[in-house]
């Protein structure tokens, strides 16, 4: 089962995105693709190396990473 988290933001290479999971194979396309089924909404607010997510599935995460980015991104994920 392939996992599709769409994203809507700034920060990736293009405004919207979409990275398709398929068992150890990731792959990010230019475009906006919804999943056949959606699991979850997200919003991703990553700033330097701290990261934080608000998400219908997993509540409030907040992670260390180890790059500096700055992000803003909306998203939907789902499985295909």
């Amino acid at each position: 089962m392939k996992k599709i988290y769409t994203e809507i933001g700034i920060g990736n290479d293009s405004f919207f995105s979409t990275e398709i999971e398929d068992k150890n194979r990731e792959i990010r396309i230019k475009r906006f693709f919804l999943p056949k089924l959606v699991t979850g909404i997200y919003i991703r607010i990553w700033v330097l190396k701290k990261e934080l997510i608000i998400s219908s599935n997993k509540g409030f995460i907040l992670r260390n990473r180890n790059k500096n980015k700055i992000k803003v991104l909306f998203g939907v994920s789902g499985v295909e």
